[in-house]
């Protein structure tokens, strides 16, 4: 019994010793990370303009207002799974989803989150990481709703904080951009069979017609 009450202590005098290096490790973690975010308090709040000036001409189509915040090199990912390199040809791709003669959106509203504060590689490069709740009005008068992924890389330039990359996911079985790409594809083939066939009838019945030599 004696050796039974031993035990017992013992074992609570480390639980007790496991939980006071346990709190002491998180407080030094928490006392090293609070002078990191103070010290780089005015590039996170750099960062976190760009977020929201970002989604800001995304959702107005107002594109050419974040020229001065992409770096020459710029890259994007979309949803659709194309690559697209610099403003000209993100501009491009707005104006064939919404205006060009195969536009499938009335409007597109993006409301991009970050995971956490950006991770610094260096001083002048980080990365971010969140997601997206996006709003996809179509011009048939559907409306869905898509949770998208996003990563991105930021680099600083004198003062001003610009995109280097952007990278946009999501579940490939509950897209609705890829399933109105999908269905306009189908529709625009039936109609093609469907004008093959009526072309075809009347082919024939003009030969029917046609009197035999």
């Amino acid at each position: 019994m004696a050796i039974y009450h031993g035990k017992g202590r013992a074992m609570r005098a480390i639980r007790q010793m496991i939980c006071v290096l346990a709190t002491v490790v998180a407080s030094a973690v928490a006392s090293a990370q609070t002078p990191a975010l103070e010290e780089r308090k005015a590039d996170h709040d750099a960062l976190r303009a760009l977020l929201a000036q970002s989604a800001t001409a995304l959702n107005t189509r107002k594109l050419d207002s974040m020229a001065e915040v992409l770096h020459p090199g710029f890259t994007v990912i979309t949803v659709d799974n194309q690559k697209l390199v610099g403003l000209n040809a993100i501009k491009n791709y707005y104006s064939e989803l919404f205006d060009g003669p195969k536009a499938i959106l009335e409007k597109l509203e993006t409301r991009p989150v970050a995971d956490e504060v950006t991770q610094f590689v260096d001083a002048t490069t980080g990365v971010a990481y969140g997601v997206s709740d996006d709003i996809y009005r179509f011009k048939d008068g559907d409306t869905r709703t898509m949770k998208t992924r996003w990563s991105a890389v930021m680099v600083k330039e004198g003062d001003v904080w610009k995109l280097v990359n952007v990278h946009f996911s999501a579940n490939v079985l509950d897209n609705p951009l890829l399933d109105t790409l999908r269905a306009q594809t189908q529709k625009l083939a039936l109609m093609a069979g469907a004008a093959g066939l009526i072309v075809g009838a009347l082919l024939m019945a003009w030969l029917r017609r046609r009197p035999r030599a």
